[in-house]
């Protein structure tokens, strides 16, 4: 009890120095050796479990790295931009919400964070407004409930930690939460369409990009990246890899 104590009080200084804008690796440094002496550990023991917190947490630290990594791809090559820009071309004028939603949700399903799926599919919507004169709360909304949704099952450092914690695979933690993000998905829907049922679209919508960058991409070529994502996570549970 009094180590737990001693923890809760480190966290807490952890987050009050990186409230006072100093650097979270120092706040949390300083928060993690206060912890362990508050909680009744010795300098030297404070140190040894600092260290081995470090090796334990190392390789979900690196797969986060590797999730930025195809992040960074999908945007720097326009793969992103082209994945969303055909979701909405798809599902079309009638179905504007859902396409917001669902081309954020694949997004953040394949491992894009939730701010930079957002930014990418932007345009995208401020288009729709334009041209719909959709207020930009409801476009915001349908695109932040479905990037949550999507990261439910993306490896992100939600899922990431949690497979870790729990000793069990990566992408056995994905496919649990397969249901509960769909579920999401379908949650957004109706919250959207409840509060923009009195907001009647009646302007023709055509379509316009303006950042041709990745026209050059065909589908396939952009969903490459995210397939042989897919297909490296499930290498450890179907063959030990």
């Amino acid at each position: 009890m009094y180590t737990t104590l001693g923890a809760l009080l480190g966290l807490l200084l952890a987050i009050w120095l990186i409230i006072n804008k100093i650097h979270p690796v120092y706040g949390l440094m300083t928060g993690a050796l206060a912890g362990g002496l508050a909680g009744g550990l010795s300098l030297i023991e404070t140190v040894n479990v600092m260290v081995d917190g470090v090796r334990d947490v190392s390789p979900a630290v690196i797969r986060i790295l590797s999730a930025g990594v195809l992040s960074g791809v999908l945007i720097e090559t326009g793969a992103a931009a082209k994945i969303s820009n055909t979701i909405i071309l798809r599902l079309g004028r009638k179905h504007i919400y859902l396409a917001l939603s669902f081309a954020t949700f694949l997004l953040c399903a394949v491992g894009v964070f939730i701010d930079v799926a957002v930014i990418t599919v932007a345009p995208i919507a401020l288009s729709i407004h334009q041209r719909l004169d959709i207020p930009t709360s409801f476009l915001l909304l349908a695109m932040i409930g479905g990037g949550k949704s999507g990261n439910i099952i993306s490896p992100n450092p939600n899922t990431i930690i949690a497979a870790e914690n729990f000793n069990t695979d990566l992408s056995s933690v994905m496919f649990a939460g397969i249901i509960p993000a769909f579920i999401g998905l379908v949650m957004t829907m109706i919250l959207v369409e409840w509060i923009s049922q009195k907001k009647q679209v009646s302007k023709e919508f055509v379509f316009e990009v303006k950042d041709k960058s990745h026209e050059q991409l065909t589908l396939w070529s952009s969903l490459m990246a995210p397939l042989v994502t897919i297909v490296l996570l499930a290498l450890r549970p179907l063959f030990g890899v």
